[in-house]
C-alpha cells in the first residue's frame, strides 16, 4: 500500500474500487481482482473489516486446533497455477510450539493431509457472505505479503455450532481489530550451486527423499536451482504437457497417484485414483467425489521427471514450475513408506519425451 496516505484513508479507497469491480459484474474470484487492484488478497480482506461481515481471529495456531470440531468442510490451498480442494474432516493436528519456526501435519493419507510451515503464516480472517447457493462462510489464511496460504469453507454438513464456538472465542470485532500490513513479495532468487558436483554426490547418497531439504539448505540453493543442476538421470526436463499426459495414463492404469499442491505455508497432498483430466475454459482439470483440481496450463514454464534415492529403492516424481522457478505441483504414485516404486508408474514416466 501506499503509505503517503493513511491506513484507513487507503482501505476505504481500495474497498471503494471492490465494490465496483462487484457491480460491473467483472468475472474471477478475489484473487483475480486483487491482481487487477495490482493489491493482495489479503489487503481486499482486510478492507471489508467493518464494512462487511470479516472478523480478524485472535490466534492462528487456536484456529488450527479446532479446525477437527467443525467436522466436514472444503479445504483448499492453491498458489499461481493449481488449485488443490478437498471435501472432508481434518484430522487431529500435530503441531509444533506456536512461532516462526513451527511446523505441523494434519495426516489422513486418502483424506485431508497438510504439511504445515507457521512461520508463513501471518493475518487470519473469517467471513460470512451470501452467494448464489446461499450462506457461506469461511476461514482465510494470509502470508506476510497478503497471498493466501489456506482456506476453510463451510459445507452443508458442518458443525455450524462448533463454526460459532470457534468465531466466540476467536473472532476480534472491528472496533479492537488491529488490521495487518502487507509487503510486496520480491521475486524469488534461484542461485546456482557452488558445486554441482558436489549437490549431485549428496542427492545420490540420500537414504530417505525428506533428505532434500537439508540438502538444498546446507548449499544454500533453492529446490529449481537444484533440479537444474542435475545430470538427466536425476533430473530429466519434458514437455510441458507431460502433467496432463501423466495424469491421464495413470487414470487408465487405475494407479493411485498422489498430488501435492503448495503454497508458502501450507502443502496440501491429495492422495488416491483419478478418472483423468477434464479439460475447461483453459483450465486443466480433475473431479472427483471429495478431491477437485484445477491446473492452468499457461502457468507452466518448466517439468521435469526427478528420481531421488531411497532406502526402499528410487522415489519418481513429476514436478511443474512457473517461470519465476515456483514449484506449482508434484505428482508421485502412491507407496509404502521406505517400499518400492510401482513399476507401472515408474514406466509411465521413462515412456514421456524428453525435451529437446
Amino acid at each position: 500500500m501506499n503509505m503517503t496516505l493513511g491506513a484507513q484513508d487507503e482501505r476505504a479507497i481500495l474497498f471503494s474500487s471492490l465494490q465496483q469491480l462487484r457491480e460491473s459484474k467483472a468475472p474471477g474470484f478475489m484473487v483475480d481482482w486483487a491482481a487487477l487492484l495490482k493489491s493482495s488478497e489479503g489487503d481486499l480482506q482486510a478492507c471489508r473489516v467493518g464494512r462487511e461481515k470479516v472478523f480478524p481471529l485472535k490466534d492462528i495456531f487456536a484456529v488450527l486446533k479446532a479446525l477437527p470440531s467443525l467436522g466436514r468442510v472444503l479445504a483448499l490451498t492453491r498458489n499461481q497455477g493449481v488449485v488443490n480442494e478437498y471435501k472432508g474432516i481434518y484430522p487431529e493436528p500435530k503441531l509444533g510450539e506456536a512461532g516462526a519456526h513451527a511446523a505441523g501435519i494434519f495426516l489422513d493419507i486418502g483424506g485431508l493431509d497438510l504439511r504445515i510451515f507457521m512461520g508463513a503464516w501471518h493475518w487470519a480472517c473469517a467471513i460470512e457472505e451470501e452467494t448464489p447457493k446461499g450462506k457461506r462462510m469461511s476461514l482465510q489464511f494470509f502470508d506476510k505479503h497478503g497471498t493466501a496460504v489456506h482456506k476453510v469453507f463451510s459445507l452443508e454438513e458442518t458443525n455450524l455450532g462448533a463454526w460459532q464456538a470457534l468465531l466466540d472465542e476467536q473472532a476480534v470485532i472491528a472496533e479492537e481489530a488491529v488490521l495487518p500490513t502487507f509487503i510486496q513479495a520480491e521475486p524469488e532468487a534461484h542461485p546456482e550451486p557452488a558445486s554441482p558436483y558436489q549437490v549431485e554426490q549428496e542427492w545420490r547418497q540420500m537414504k530417505d527423499v525428506h533428505q532434500f531439504f537439508s540438502l538444498i539448505r546446507r548449499h544454500r540453493i533453492t529446490r529449481f536451482s537444484a533440479v537444474k543442476a542435475m545430470p538427466e538421470d536425476l533430473c530429466r526436463p519434458v514437455g510441458l504437457d507431460a502433467f496432463q499426459q501423466l495424469v491421464d495414463a495413470a487414470a487408465e492404469q487405475g494407479l493411485e497417484v498422489m498430488f501435492f499442491v503448495g503454497s508458502r505455508g501450507c502443502v496440501q497432498i491429495y492422495t488416491g485414483k483419478t478418472q483423468g483430466i477434464k479439460p475447461m475454459r483453459g483450465w486443466l482439470n480433475i473431479f472427483e467425489e471429495n478431491f477437485t483440481l484445477h491446473a492452468n496450463p499457461e502457468t507452466f514454464a518448466y517439468a521435469y521427471v526427478t528420481r531421488k534415492p531411497q532406502s526402499g529403492g528410487w522415489v519418481s516424481s513429476l514436478e511443474v514450475f512457473d517461470k519465476q522457478g515456483s514449484l506449482l505441483i508434484q505428482m508421485y504414485a502412491r507407496r509404502e513408506e521406505n517400499g518400492p516404486e510401482q513399476a507401472t508408474w515408474t514406466e509411465l514416466l521413462t515412456n514421456l519425451p524428453s525435451l529437446k
